[in-house]
């Protein structure tokens, strides 16, 4: 019976004596949990501090939408417009083309003294956003246009003629393919059913 009982305090003793510790390093963590949130949600809610003054993320996302609202709107709006109609026609672009053209950008941009790098941040712009443009590019272009052709005549009544002749064969196909472009944006935002729920 005496063995019984001595059982039974140390089992309570231990008990009493784990418990504690538990309780305290939950509390702990739960310390630590709120103490992220709040840090995060200041981050979230918060952008700057003027003279003690806070100025929040809402502040800046009306002044921003009272600049530029409405133009990145339509943005947004188009290429949700491109990416659907291309996802309609099944219409893709390897990774490969997309890592191509920006190439061709870099390039372009080396030759006039800068790097990508550099304009990228003067435009505010990552590297992802770059290849999302450079993607709905594609796609529109694939969509709207095939089959532009450019015939001798237009070549020979090409005001600059100092070029030779497949440049400014290409650069009649380019002012073409952008005239296409516009036209089946147009069309595809005529088509659309777009909803406004705030008006800019």
């Amino acid at each position: 019976m005496a063995k019984k009982e001595k059982t039974v305090k140390k089992n309570i003793t231990s008990n009493l004596i784990v418990r504690p510790p538990k309780k305290i390093f939950l509390l702990g963590l739960i310390f630590l949990l709120v103490l992220g949130l709040i840090y995060f949600s200041v981050r979230f809610f918060l952008v700057a501090s003027v003279n003690g003054q806070l100025v929040g993320r809402l502040t800046i996302i009306k002044e921003l939408e009272k600049q530029g609202g409405k133009k990145t709107l339509d943005v947004v709006i188009l290429k949700i417009l491109i990416n659907q109609e291309a996802k309609k026609r099944k219409v893709t672009v390897s990774q490969k083309d997309i890592d191509a053209e920006i190439q061709k950008i870099e390039k372009n941009v080396t030759a006039q003294g800068s790097t990508l790098d550099q304009l990228l941040q003067q435009q505010g712009m990552k590297k992802s956003d770059l290849t999302e443009e450079v993607k709905i590019q594609l796609l529109v272009s694939k969509m709207a246009g095939e089959n532009i052709n450019v015939t001798d005549k237009e070549i020979d009544d090409f005001k600059d003629q100092e070029f030779p002749r497949e440049q400014i064969k290409q650069t009649i196909k380019q002012q073409k393919l952008q005239q296409k472009i516009q036209t089946f944006v147009a069309d595809l935002k005529n088509k659309a059913k777009i909803n406004y729920f705030i008006k800019y």
